[in-house]
């Protein structure tokens, strides 16, 4: 007789009270190629055994002593171990076998067990076994792969229920998983059609096989969002029929991408008005150069009542002519003169200028971060911006309105929400809050539109497209969104040389009483995440920080900063310019500030460029500490050491 003989003996718990059988069983289980870790005679024994040394099958009798038959103890041995079972039984009552279906057992020998029933039961059971736990691994990789993607993944059964949900899709739509199983799928995924936003039909049955299209998706709680939705049927292939099991409905989220797309709508539209504003001011502007010419003679020949018409006419073309020159600025002729600046100097000194502008009844809140940033830009211009804002926040407010003028240093990391519509990088954002209604994206759509928002008599419906005009002329972004019960926000980007980060943000002091001056760095380092990782070293230790992606954009901080700067710490290899000579350049202008280089060159490396392995050459990597001593070294406060 051919015996069994895996590569690994499969393991064998023989569940018999009797025990002239149980070894019988053992005996030829044993001859077969498998082992028999042990005999249990009850239930309770059978599931001891199992906890201490689980097996691959347990063969089990129906029919055993204790308080716990056969099936009640497979049930629980499945239940908490997942164990398979084959069932040994001389009973054939259809109860008993009702009852021993339930549990879903993976073979049945009849008693007396012969060899061959025997060698097939316990075969096929093991491949049965092997087969289902491949296929709950695939299922739980496939599970854990829907999970983890960027899309919205429901799946639906054959009468439209769902089946299935991954977290992205749970976001999208406010559901939990489990409470959307069993509900049809438009119960739960709320569609509005893009162009006239009317309830949408289900997509399982609207889109045609590989077409992609864009919805509005409603979450449960009310929020909206561009969807674009794609479905598959979700069925096996069969060699001449396919039995489909139900469908795939994919939700990818591409409001970054319609945000994208209306800024560029945006822009195109303001160009067009800028050239056709341009060059209209240019032919009224010839024109009313002859009234006003023709007006100033009349008002010097006229008297009595003539005169003051003629007087109320020279008036009328001073407006136009003001008219006129706004349609300039807007079409960008004007000359820039743009120039690096500390963004909350400029703000706290156009502040009282914008509070004068809101009017009697309407506030203004400020709030300038403690991270100030460094931007080119006309000063002016930039001062333009705030006052159009105000003047906008004044013409629309409510009565005893409020305005709220809040400004930031932050930075855009790479694969961050953030950089779908931004470039990774330093920026000055600036946001301008205004009380009163919402508005809706039809209106937010066209708001930087000439006359798009006219004001109740005041203005001449061009500040906030003069504002959006000098942004993007100055290499920014502007957008505006509003809130209900909030009002409308418009926010600023502006391309940032760097930032200042200020003690307000320090924890620790670095030993120094609050009496001390606090010593500034000039950071400069282009890899942003060694950046981020050094400066909060420094920050941690009680620093204020100078902060530059590169030489030449530090050098620009360093001359118009107008405190002292006591250390300049910076890379030694950067694109552009190197770190030391960037201290060539600044020793003239900062004739007492102490440089140290830091490189992730070998030291014979740095001793070939002229660099001595001192107190003034740090090598990457390095520990906080070692920084830490570095810079206390050359600042001369080693006593002030923890």
């Amino acid at each position: 007789m051919q015996q069994l003989m895996p590569e690994t003996k499969k393991s064998i718990l023989i569940v018999e009270d009797e025990g002239l059988i149980a070894a019988d069983l053992q005996v030829r289980l044993e001859r077969m190629g498998y082992s028999v870790p042990g005999i249990a005679h009850s239930g309770a024994e059978a599931i001891r055994s199992v906890e201490a040394a689980p097996p691959d099958l347990v063969l089990m009798d129906i029919r055993i002593a204790g308080d716990m038959d056969g099936i009640a103890t497979a049930q629980a041995l499945w239940n908490e171990f997942q164990i398979p079972v084959v069932y040994m039984t001389a009973h054939s009552d259809p109860e008993t076998v009702e009852r021993a279906a339930l549990t879903e057992p993976f073979g049945y020998v009849l008693k007396p067990v012969a060899d061959g029933a025997l060698r097939s039961a316990v075969q096929v059971a093991l491949y049965k076994s092997e087969m289902e736990g491949r296929l709950r691994a695939s299922e739980f990789w496939l599970s854990a792969t829907l999970r983890s993607v960027g899309e919205g993944i429901v799946a639906t059964g054959t009468t439209g229920e769902i089946v299935f949900m991954n977290p992205v899709a749970e976001q999208f739509t406010g559901w939990h998983s489990e409470d959307a199983r069993g509900h049809q799928l438009m119960d739960v995924l709320t569609l509005l059609a893009e162009a006239d936003a009317q309830p949408a039909k289900n997509p399982v049955f609207d889109l045609l096989p590989g077409e992609e299209r864009t919805y509005i998706l409603v979450s449960s709680t009310g929020h909206r969002r561009f969807v674009e939705i794609a479905c598959f049927e979700n069925g096996l292939d069969n060699r001449d029929t396919r039995d489909i099991l139900g469908a795939i409905v994919v939700v990818r989220d591409i409001e970054a991408r319609k945000q994208l797309q209306a800024r560029l709508v945006q822009s195109q539209r303001m160009e067009a008005i800028a050239a056709m504003a341009g060059g209209l001011a240019h032919d009224f502007n010839n024109q009313l150069m002859v009234i006003q010419g023709y007006t100033e003679e009349l008002c010097t020949r006229l008297s009595g009542m003539n005169r003051e018409d003629a007087l109320a006419v020279r008036q009328a073309a001073s407006v136009a002519a003001s008219i006129s020159n706004q349609l300039l600025a807007l079409s960008r002729r004007d000359v820039v003169r743009p120039e690096v600046l500390n963004s909350h100097e400029v703000i706290s000194e156009i502040l009282p200028v914008l509070n004068h502008s809101l009017g009697r009844g309407h506030t203004l809140a400020s709030e300038l971060g403690s991270h100030a940033g460094f931007i080119r830009i006309d000063r002016n211009l930039l001062k333009q911006v705030l006052v159009n804002l105000t003047l906008h926040a004044r013409d629309t407010m409510p009565a005893a309105g409020c305005a709220r003028l809040e400004s930031a240093a932050i930075e855009i990391e790479a694969g961050s929400p953030e950089a779908r519509l931004n470039q990774p990088g330093l920026y000055v954002r600036i946001r301008f809050t205004v009380s009163g209604e919402e508005l809706d994206q039809a209106a937010l759509s066209r708001i930087f539109e000439p006359f798009a928002i006219k004001s109740s008599g005041h203005g001449t419906g061009l500040g906030l497209s003069i504002a959006h005009s000098i942004v993007i002329q100055s290499g920014g972004s502007i957008t505006a969104s509003s809130v209900k019960e909030r009002g409308t926000s418009f926010e600023i980007l502006l391309p940032s040389i760097g930032a200042f980060h200020g003690i307000a943000e320090v924890r620790g002091g670095c030993g120094r009483a609050a009496r001390d001056i606090v010593p500034t760095l000039l950071l400069v380092e282009d890899e942003d995440s060694v950046r981020r990782l050094v400066r909060g070293y420094l920050e941690g230790a009680g620093y204020q920080l100078l902060e530059a992606r590169n030489a030449e954009d530090a050098e620009l901080i360093a001359k118009v900063y107008r405190e002292p700067i006591h250390l300049l710490v910076t890379d030694v290899v950067m694109p552009g310019m190197t770190g030391s000579e960037l201290a060539e350049r600044l020793a003239p202008l900062r004739p007492l500030m102490k440089v140290l280089l830091i490189s992730g060159y070998r030291h014979d490396t740095l001793e070939r460029h002229g660099l001595d392995r001192d107190e003034t050459v740090l090598a990457k990597p390095f520990p906080a500490p070692e920084l830490l001593r570095r810079v206390r070294a050359l600042l001369g406060r080693e006593a002030n050491a923890e």
